[in-house]
């Protein structure tokens, strides 16, 4: 299932329709025909922050006026009406957007999930719309097409993006978000009370995202009550609102919050059977009483103890390894040097973490200081911990043979046919299963930024985001994340 930009692209522009019609009566008579173009980005490398969550964005965006019969003004000029009124000075323009979101969890050095965490998911769109705008007011009304999924391209322009900056190369893509088609309406209204005050309202309806967003603004600067453009490629509102011969600029706060009904980025598409929950999923060391008749006291506390080794929230690797090596090395016939034993634990607790480069240098020499006694299945599993492919998910026989070679020396018959039965069970509850997570109703934000729109009509931006997560997060995991983003436009 691929997403056709080319073939979406043409559909839209049909519905663009012919160019715009002259500017009319009932146009304000300074505002001619004009087109534009803007673009947003975002990205939280811009301001140096933390790399998760919604880690990248982007959005270009094509405007022009729109004239009486315009198709898109006779679709949604009437819903727009709604919200602002029109008089003789109202003015319209009908846009074409092409955009793209990325999202992370808070360590992509992780092949696999890391439980708790924000899942891997990308997506992409084309949007159609209408821009309704007045002296003190501005409606932008979309109609959304894309694709949530690997077809988008989230996990090859990532890796090339880190690689471009220097940054570590994200190992968990492979578990995103399945391919789905997505389709939404949105309307984003923007209204000032005052030149310096203003309200926002955000809403949207779709199989990706439904949600509420309210927002006060609040600018200074050498503006009037023009609402002036949006600012942030997650909630973009109107594109820039300009009068020929008659520029602009302010900075601006925006504080506000958002309702979420439902987020496919987290939750994965509605109906789909190809995602699990950890608060719901039948993994290893869950079921483990199902498979002991009389459990004993020293076997309910081993279960304790991998519980605790396979709750991996993505930050706490040191000290599970200090587990592991206290309770599953240290007292027991275990025969293998450090090298070894966190290969080991880095493939059964730890989501396969990609290895930094000084401490593979370390687990290397181990290795090879103890090589010509380790096993034939113990060097194979050396090597390919060591020297695996970027990028992709850790094989079922890799983590398999990483049991074996563990468990033959820490558990009776009894306690290792157990230890490998969970283990076959959960390779088979997640195979080709993505990983998901429950949203948070409530998400606040709070954006400040600068805009300035010149007498002729160029735009430049620069924008700051703080929000607080939008997902039921593990213990310990960041609450919040920041990004910068900019935007560059002119009209014509």
């Amino acid at each position: 299932m691929k997403f056709s930009i080319f073939t979406t692209f043409l559909f839209f522009a049909f519905l663009i329709g012919l160019r715009a019609q002259p500017a009319e009566d009932s146009y304000d008579e300074r505002v001619k025909d004009q087109y534009q173009i803007r673009f947003l980005s975002e990205n939280d490398a811009f301001g140096g922050f933390s790399d998760r969550y919604y880690t990248n964005g982007a959005r270009l965006e094509f405007h022009m006026t729109a004239g009486e019969k315009n198709p898109t003004r006779y679709l949604l000029g009437g819903w727009n009406g709604l919200f602002v009124k029109q008089d003789p000075t109202t003015n319209y323009l009908v846009g074409l957007s092409l955009g793209q979101e990325f999202y992370t969890p808070t360590n992509i050095s992780k092949a696999d999930i890391s439980f708790g965490d924000r899942p891997y998911s990308s997506r992409a769109y084309l949007s159609h719309s209408l821009t309704t705008w007045t002296e003190n007011s501005a409606i932008t009304t979309e109609f959304e097409m894309g694709m949530i999924g690997p077809s988008v391209g989230g996990k090859s322009a990532q890796k090339k993006f880190h690689n471009y900056i220097g940054s570590p190369t994200p190992q968990g893509w492979d578990t995103q978000i399945p391919d789905s088609y997505s389709g939404a309406i949105k309307t984003d209204l923007r209204k000032f009370h005052h030149r310096f005050f203003g309200t926002q309202y955000n809403l949207n309806l779709g199989n990706v995202q439904t949600d509420f967003s309210f927002g006060l603004i609040f600018r200074l600067g050498n503006v009037d009550s023009t609402p002036g453009p949006g600012t942030a490629v997650l909630q973009p509102g109107s594109p820039i609102l300009q009068i020929p011969g008659k520029g602009y600029w302010y900075f601006y706060i925006n504080p506000g919050g958002t309702f979420q009904v439902y987020n496919a980025t987290l939750q994965g598409q509605i109906g789909s059977d190809s995602t699990y929950k950890n608060i719901n999923r039948n993994a290893a060391f869950s079921n483990i009483d199902n498979l002991l008749a009389n459990p004993s006291p020293e076997l309910g506390q081993r279960e304790v103890l991998y519980r605790a080794l396979a709750e991996d929230n993505g930050k706490n690797s040191f000290q599970r390894f200090l587990i592991f090596n206290q309770f599953l090395v240290s007292g027991t016939s275990n025969p293998y040097d450090i090298g070894l034993n966190y290969l080991l634990f880095n493939n059964i607790f730890n989501g396969a973490e990609d290895v930094e480069k000084n401490l593979k240098l370390f687990l290397m020499k181990s290795v090879v200081d103890q090589w010509d006694s380790l096993p034939q299945d113990a060097r194979l599993v050396a090597i390919y911990s060591l020297f695996r492919p970027e990028g992709g998910r850790l094989p079922a026989v890799a983590r398999y043979l990483s049991y074996e070679l563990l468990s033959q020396f820490i558990l009776d018959p009894r306690q290792r046919e157990i230890f490998l039965e969970l283990l076959r069970e959960d390779l088979e509850y997640r195979e080709n299963k993505t990983y998901v997570t429950d949203l948070k109703r409530a998400v606040g934000f709070f954006r400040a930024g600068f805009v300035s729109v010149s007498e002729s009509g160029f735009l430049v931006s620069i924008n700051y985001n703080f929000q607080s997560i939008d997902f039921q997060s593990a213990n310990g995991l960041p609450q919040q994340h920041q990004w910068v983003g900019f935007q560059l436009g002119k009209v014509f």
